[in-house]
């Protein structure tokens, strides 16, 4: 890609692959994507100032009245990172990058890896769910960001004088190349369940699609957790690589917890590792969050800094923004936020509070629109199995129409369960109807801060909603 970039003559200012965000003097990539094609936008890439075109040369002939320096190659979207790697003058390779992917987890890991290197003194950007930036985050569309937004942050990372990076990786973006040419040094993998069939298809595919993060040539430490089945196959389909591979689990792994306590409030267990064993004391809740910290722990490690030093920090970990946040007080239902949208995170969420309730669990649900319809049955499967009572509710109904959704997820419920399309309204009653020793979970948003209707972002927070019904509670 060098090349590509040698051969235009410009001094470029920037690069985009959005004619709407083209400026003056810069580069504009051109390529048939998902909705449309980017070369119907030359021409207009070139009044707004594109001085250089790249364009995918497949099945496109370039037209002699557009005066600008051009380069037409093969198969442009998979290089379009490498491009953008070395337009912005490689800025990955003086980051320490550490990506994540799996199907659950992702978030709760690397905003937990970015803190503790923080709190360690390294200062580190953070790409995800969330946001991006260093503490505190900017907003973006999408988990994993497009290729050039990308390699665009990490050379304002690097400006920054950020030392390290920690990058959620989601399926999507590994198909869709959005994470070429960025040097991951450290890949971490959660575990594989239910999720995004609607794109990949098959269960095939779309471990197919983790495992490329595991087959960048920059890496150099494989985290994998060896409890999961596709963790097993993962680390098999590694054997032939140079990469050093670091197990974690609960059963089995290089780092393992056991002698685990839990409490709604923290977890304490024994690290064991080949040498030594340590005692670890976190404010988190859950089998599932373990699996999360040995991945933390396991990263870190991973990337080269001691143990001892990591565990000393475990301690001081926050509250992940809508991962099994806590609201309530002595005199209501104590009521966990999470973002838990597939079966098996549901199923996770509502295990791990059903040990710990004393009166009724609770759980307000709902299936995100124009995903994966295969996951209705299981949600509702799940939800009515675990919790004593259930709210069926809107989640994100894109362009389907939420009583088609909540039906279709009403057809495999069992037990006690109430239909509320207003999510509010649902919140609102399963908190007002709850005794104080019950357990409320709300499930599916999260940290969200808006529900999708009908093409259309409005305003919408579960724990503003919460906070406001907590407020007018009145003890049963």
């Amino acid at each position: 890609m060098k090349s590509v970039l040698k051969k235009i003559e410009y001094n470029l200012s920037d690069i985009s692959n959005d004619s709407r965000h083209v400026k003056k003097n810069s580069i504009f990539l051109a390529y048939p994507g998902i909705h449309t094609d980017g070369r119907k936008y030359i021409a207009e890439a070139l009044k707004k100032g594109a001085k250089a075109i790249v364009y995918e040369k497949k099945n496109f002939t370039w037209q002699q009245s557009w005066d600008a320096s051009h380069y037409g190659i093969n198969d442009l979207k998979n290089n379009e990172g490498e491009i953008a790697h070395i337009f912005f003058k490689k800025p990955s390779k003086e980051l320490l990058t550490i990506g994540i992917t799996g199907t659950n987890g992702k978030t709760t890991c690397a905003y937990w890896i970015s803190e503790i290197q923080n709190l360690l003194g390294k200062k580190t950007g953070l790409i995800g769910t969330l946001g991006y930036g260093h503490k505190k985050l900017k907003p973006h569309v999408y988990t994993t960001p497009d290729a050039i937004f990308n390699h665009r942050i990490l050379k304002e990372f690097k400006t920054e004088k950020i030392k390290s990076v920690v990058m959620e990786v989601s399926s999507h973006a590994l198909s869709q190349g959005r994470v070429n040419g960025i040097l991951f040094d450290v890949a971490v993998f959660t575990n594989l369940s239910r999720d995004h069939l609607d794109y990949h298809l098959n269960f095939k595919n779309y471990f197919d699609a983790k495992k490329k993060l595991f087959h960048f040539p920059s890496l150099k430490v494989a985290v994998i957790n060896i409890d999961d089945a596709y963790g097993k196959k993962l680390k098999l389909s590694l054997v032939q690589n140079k990469t050093k591979v670091i197990t974690y689990g609960i059963q089995n792994g290089d780092i393992r917890a056991s002698h685990i306590e839990y409490s709604l409030s923290s977890t304490t267990f024994q690290l064991i590792t080949k040498k030594e064993t340590y005692k670890v004391k976190a404010p988190i809740v859950g089998e599932f969050n373990v699996y999360n910290l040995l991945a933390v722990i396991s990263g870190l490690v991973g990337s080269g800094l001691p143990i001892q030093k990591v565990i000393k920090q475990v301690s001081h970990i926050s509250q992940v923004p809508g991962r099994m946040e806590r609201l309530g007080t002595k005199l209501t239902p104590q009521v966990f936020i999470d973002y838990a949208h597939t079966p098996d995170a549901l199923k996770k969420a509502l295990g791990t509070l059903k040990d710990h309730t004393e009166g009724k669990l609770v759980c307000v649900f709902g299936c995100g629109g124009d995903r994966d319809k295969g996951k209705r049955k299981e949600m509702a499967e799940a939800a009515s199995d675990l919790a004593d009572t259930n709210f069926i509710t809107s989640d994100n109904p894109r362009s389907e129409s939420p009583k088609k959704i909540i039906s279709e997820i009403s057809r495999s419920m069992s037990g006690a369960y109430k239909i509320e399309i207003d999510r509010h309204k649902a919140i609102s009653k399963a908190i007002e109807q709850a005794k104080k020793q019950d357990i409320i979970l709300i499930a599916g948003k999260g940290h969200e801060t808006y529900q999708e209707i009908n093409g259309v972002r409005y305003p919408f927070s579960d724990k503003k909603y919460v906070k406001k019904a907590l407020k007018k509670y009145k003890t049963n």
